[in-house]
């Protein structure tokens, strides 16, 4: 009875390896298996319906460098090479293939799985047996059971295994003298002799791969080993990493938007951010939650060419002079023409400064605080110039006029200098000019549209994605 069982046995194992199997990655040291530390987070800075990226990091991040020291360790620590992993790769890769086994295989070994459990006397139902079969087929891994599988193979699956059945019956299939048995039992163990055979073919037939799927499963257990090891390592790594705490940081992180001055569009806008925030406390883990303190400077640039040479169209727009050219072109009986005489030059910029605090809480959620310690703005406008050139018409007589508007700024005002070119009267009988020399100046102020995203608005820190 027990050679009958190690037969049935031997025949539940050669299935049991034969499962489909799980493809494995194969890399010199395949990094990916390990579990690292993030590193860092993106984040964004909102301010208005601007925003800028930025990120929160390990003051000592994982680096190549240091990858690289934590693998030779781990190596020397167990007696291992570069070599050895790679050698150990190509080893579970030569047990992959080897157990791809084909559908005709699969069924081969199935049907004569069938033929056997026939004749081994309480084997129960074919039909139960074969859900085991296939539950095996679909959920079993080479690597779990190679090294088993074959060792036993290369043991057991040799002559003595005709035993099994050549214990009670010789070469021409009759009953050995030492042996009474029914009718019956005779049937079944000349069965179980014929289908031993047929194992042993079906083994001298896989044998190099049973092989291939036993040092392969030894290579699996070798390279689980090391990358388990070196897991630790990258932990214990990790935990000073962030004891060193994080870092919230934008360098130099850019945003820009089209804006109108004055009437006049498609101007461009620019910010720029530098912002640097220390952990100062955290919790027992070393997470990026905690409380930070740091510094900032967020200037703004400005790019106005469609400003200056849209004189004409900005004047339209700058307070009592502008209303005033308005309400004239308005007027029917006067024919006004605006020109920009001369673009000049525009020049804006803004810088801000201080201290800033934040709170990240451990749901992510960061509180966060700005204190501007110093607000300066740079405004150099000068050289623009706008023509007005003017004519009405009144019974045969028209008068006609020049004025020039120079603009220029003083900080955030800028300033309109007006002055008469020329002043005087067309009639049938000849033209008469007067000698005028007359100016003034008006201050019409400044567009605030320009600080519309800073000045008044929340500041906002924020994980990216959020």
């Amino acid at each position: 009875m027990m050679r009958k069982l190690c037969c049935l046995f031997l025949v539940v194992v050669m299935l049991i390896c034969i499962s489909p199997s799980r493809s494995l990655a194969s890399s010199h040291i395949d990094l990916s298996r390990i579990k690292f530390s993030s590193g860092s987070e993106p984040l964004v800075f909102k301010f208005g319906d601007l925003s800028m990226d930025g990120e929160i990091r390990q003051v000592y991040p994982f680096t190549k460098a240091e990858i690289d020291k934590l693998v030779k360790e781990t190596l020397k620590s167990m007696g291992l090479t570069e070599l050895d992993i790679m050698e150990a790769n190509k080893k579970v890769e030569r047990a992959k293939r080897a157990s791809e086994f084909t559908s005709d295989d699969l069924q081969r070994v199935k049907d004569n799985f069938i033929k056997s459990l026939k004749v081994v006397p309480q084997a129960g139902e074919v039909a139960d047996i074969l859900k085991v079969i296939d539950q095996y087929m679909s959920s079993s891994s080479w690597d779990d059971i190679g090294t088993a599988s074959a060792d036993l193979l290369d043991k057991s699956m040799t002559d003595w295994v005709k035993d099994t059945a050549s214990g009670f019956i010789d070469k021409a299939g009759e009953l050995g003298k030492n042996v009474n048995k029914t009718k019956d039992w005779t049937d079944r163990l000349t069965a179980i002799f014929d289908f031993c055979d047929m194992m042993i073919e079906e083994h001298a037939r896989t044998k190099q791969k049973w092989k291939d799927i036993a040092d392969g499963a030894n290579a699996k257990r070798l390279l689980n080993k090391f990358y388990q090891a070196l897991q630790k390592k990258i932990d214990a790594y990790k935990y000073e990493s962030d004891r060193m705490g994080w870092n919230i940081v934008f360098d130099n992180a850019m945003e820009g938007r089209n804006f109108t001055f004055f009437g006049v569009d498609s101007n461009y806008q620019t910010w720029y951010l530098d912002m640097l925030l220390k952990q100062k406390e955290t919790n027992e883990y070393g997470s990026v939650a905690g409380y930070y303190e740091g510094e900032f400077t967020i200037r703004a640039e400005h790019e106005m060419s469609n400003f200056t040479s849209r004189a004409h169209e900005a004047i339209r727009n700058m307070g009592e002079v502008g209303a005033a050219i308005k309400q004239i072109e308005k007027m029917p009986q006067y024919k006004v023409t605006l020109t920009t005489s001369s673009s000049g030059s525009a020049y804006i910029s803004r810088s801000i400064s201080g201290t800033c605090e934040a709170t990240i809480d451990e749901s992510g959620d960061i509180t966060l605080s700005m204190n501007e310690t110093n607000d300066e703005t740079m405004v150099i406008i000068s050289g623009m110039s706008v023509d007005m050139d003017y004519s009405t018409n009144s019974i045969g007589v028209k008068g006609v006029g020049k004025l020039t508007f120079k603009i220029s700024a003083q900080e955030e005002d800028i300033a309109i200098e007006c002055s008469i070119g020329k002043i005087g009267v067309i009639t049938p009988k000849g033209s008469w000019f007067p000698s005028l020399n007359a100016s003034g100046t008006d201050n019409v102020g400044w567009d605030h549209e320009i600080w519309k995203h800073w000045d008044g608005t929340e500041k906002k820190l924020e994980h990216a994605g959020r």
